[in-house]
């Protein structure tokens, strides 16, 4: 009997152990929430020219006068690493609290497009060199430049032509590490912050979320998924009629 529990012992501990060397290494893709990330990732003109606010961190309880502490946050559903939803770019769109979860969790395939630069926007042409499947949550590993003073940050873009092979590959998300994926100088010529211009406004968005497949941005650390597979997951808060919502995004290692 005893040599039975001693046997049955081990076979737990290796159970155990398989199953812990099973489990994949786990990459925290999300950038910190603090004071001043919209103008360190976005830039000051975010937040002067379109009313971006600053993220604010107050106290609320403390031990000074109970036995608990609280935290009262201040932060806009479009800064940091966060999800976009319907809502975002259209007036009736669908709501970050109507979002289907499972477009927010599965195989992941990073699309390094570093080489490009704002004058030179990912195409078609670029993602049919990837390996995506329907499915997919393709990330996009931009050039990024953060944010000069007085200025907007720096990247390359998806072209509308990008958007619609997304649509017709069946991508179940598509994220970045930079906070948008649009043309802004096609943005500020065409003057898509002018409500006039809702029609014209921000197509890429309009093109995905249109077809349900939420757009995810500022995420950190891709530079640790570069030639790896991976498992993508980042759920959003569930906040009633928003239009995004912050996300904690992460990547499993396979």
């Amino acid at each position: 009997m005893r040599c039975l529990l001693l046997t049955g012992a081990v076979f737990v501990a290796s159970a155990a152990f398989a199953v812990g060397a099973d489990k994949g290494q786990i990459i925290d893709l999300t950038d910190t929430i603090r004071v001043g990330l919209v103008e360190q990732t976005a830039g000051r003109a975010m937040i002067d020219k379109y009313g971006i606010h600053e993220v604010t961190m107050e106290p609320e309880m403390s031990f000074k006068v109970t036995t608990g502490r609280s935290t009262f946050l201040g932060i806009s559903t479009q800064v940091g690493t966060h999800v976009d939803a319907g809502a975002h770019v259209e007036p009736d769109g669908w709501t970050v609290d109507q979002i289907d979860l499972d477009h927010l969790m599965g195989p992941g395939v990073l699309v390094d497009v570093r080489g490009k630069t704002a004058d030179d926007p990912v195409t078609a042409a670029d993602l049919e060199k990837q390996n995506i499947h329907e499915g997919d949550i393709v990330v996009f590993y931009f050039n990024y430049h953060p944010p000069k003073k007085g200025e907007l940050y720096s990247q390359s873009y998806l072209t509308d032509e990008t958007a619609r092979w997304l649509v017709q590959h069946k991508v179940r998300a598509i994220a970045s590490n930079t906070p948008g994926v649009e043309n802004f100088k096609r943005g500020v010529s065409q003057h898509w912050t002018d409500p006039e211009n809702q029609k014209v406004a921000w197509p890429v968005h309009k093109i995905l979320l249109s077809h349900r497949i939420p757009i995810l941005e500022g995420l950190t650390n891709l530079d640790r998924l570069l030639g790896r597979r991976f498992r993508f997951i980042a759920l959003p808060l569930k906040i009633v009629g928003a239009d995004g919502s912050p996300v904690r995004a992460i990547a499993i290692l396979r």
